[in-house]
């Protein structure tokens, strides 16, 4: 499909979309985990991709000791995944893309489930973090992804109608999110490079960075 209008504003994504970190998500919780009695497998951690970490800590919670802490979960998994944050982590295309957005004078903000600290540390090591008008993180929405709800409150803060902005995501929940809040929805996978990807409810996927549909923004 071709765009043929030019959003009015562009809301990213970060995990797998600007910057991989699902390996660190997985290993940060992991330790705390393992620290706490709890062996968190591989394919247990399929069950908290995507989730915020409220959603994260009710999954974990009942496999944890008692007298563990919800608060004491978030803040010390934030702790160690800033620690281990490199900038080599980076998604060189969707950085790249960011960068060329904001010099052509198109409103930018990053839409996350993370933690606000988080969300920043990411976008600092990437260099983005004063090219975002606003932030949007799992805990300032009522619901996280896939409900629409973390799409919608950004289509608010920047003051357009949802149909009016995009969404770049890579990931089946990130789709849902914004397809459900009727913005423009942009698939950009991580393992796109020429293979098929199958994100129902986008509105175009992208096979290679190339792809990016700059024709609409430059006209």
């Amino acid at each position: 499909m071709t765009l043929v209008e030019r959003p009015k504003a562009v809301f990213w994504d970060i995990d797998g979309t600007l910057i991989t970190t699902e390996g660190l998500h997985f290993e940060v919780i992991r330790d705390w985990c393992a620290g706490h009695g709890y062996l968190l497998t591989e394919e247990a951690n399929t069950e908290l991709l995507g989730k915020t970490m409220p959603e994260k800590w009710a999954i974990l919670q009942r496999r944890l000791p008692a007298g563990l802490t919800e608060d004491d979960f978030r803040a010390d998994c934030a702790r160690a995944y800033m620690a281990g944050l490199r900038a080599d982590m980076m998604r060189p295309g969707p950085v790249a893309a960011v960068k060329r957005l904001h010099e052509l004078n198109v409103l930018q903000a990053a839409v996350s489930n993370g933690e606000a600290p988080v969300i920043e540390a990411n976008l600092r090591v990437l260099g983005l973090w004063e090219l975002m008008a606003f932030t949007v993180c799992g805990n300032d929405v009522a619901n996280g992804k896939p409900a629409p709800d973390p799409y919608l409150e950004a289509a608010r803060r920047a003051g357009f109608a949802p149909q009016d902005c995009m969404a770049v995501e890579d990931s089946i929940v990130g789709v849902t999110s914004a397809a459900r809040g009727g913005l423009v929805t942009l698939a950009w996978p991580e393992a796109a490079a020429g293979a098929p990807v199958e994100l129902p409810g986008a509105t175009l996927t992208l096979l290679d960075d190339a792809d990016f549909p700059w024709a609409v923004f430059e006209a």
